[in-house]
């Protein structure tokens, strides 16, 4: 099986980091809107802690992309 052109992996790497990010943003905001409805503090910190754990998966996909795009 031939293996894909950079091309195709830095755009496949891009994808899966656009989806990512749009999942873990939707996440976010449905903790943060339970916490307002129901006035709970446990959402807020979920909402956070996710926010958090999406920035560093987000550094990692980025280093992934650069890394897919350097490669010859």
């Amino acid at each position: 099986m031939s293996t894909p052109a950079p091309d195709q992996r830095a755009r496949a790497v891009a994808r899966q980091r656009r989806i990512t990010r749009v999942g873990l943003a939707v996440l976010t905001t449905v903790l943060f809107v339970a916490a307002i409805s129901f006035r709970e503090l446990e959402f807020i910190t979920a909402a956070l802690l996710t926010g958090v754990a999406g920035v560093a998966l987000d550094v990692r996909q980025t280093k992934k992309l650069a890394r897919t795009r350097a490669q010859p």
